[in-house]
């Protein structure tokens, strides 16, 4: 047989009525679910426009590095120009020199 003791000991187990009405419905869930879904839809759209933009910079960005890989190229051209010059430049001297050296004697 269940006692008032175990009758209490059950109230504080169990929930009650005014506990469960307390927690979400299978209705309440739905329409929640709805606004979170309605949400990252929207989320969505942003993230997609961002989309865009960064591949409208990547782009811009492809079309500098293009420009920098072209300027690099050019300024390896004109180094090697420079030193060919540069080694011109000495066997000129060199040359001079013995000239300047044979005319003195």
């Amino acid at each position: 047989m269940i006692t008032e003791k175990d009758i209490i000991k059950m109230k504080t187990i169990f929930a009650t009525k005014a506990d469960l009405e307390k927690f979400a419905t299978k209705k309440d869930l739905e329409s929640f679910g709805l606004k979170i879904d309605g949400r990252f839809h929207e989320i969505d759209r942003k993230f997609d426009k961002i989309d865009v933009r960064f591949d409208k910079i990547t782009t811009m960005l492809d079309k500098v590095m293009g420009e920098l890989e072209k300027a690099r190229e050019d300024r390896i051209f004109a180094k090697a120009k420079d030193d060919e010059q540069d080694q011109k430049i000495c066997i000129i001297e060199s040359r001079v020199g013995k000239i300047e050296e044979k005319m003195s004697v």
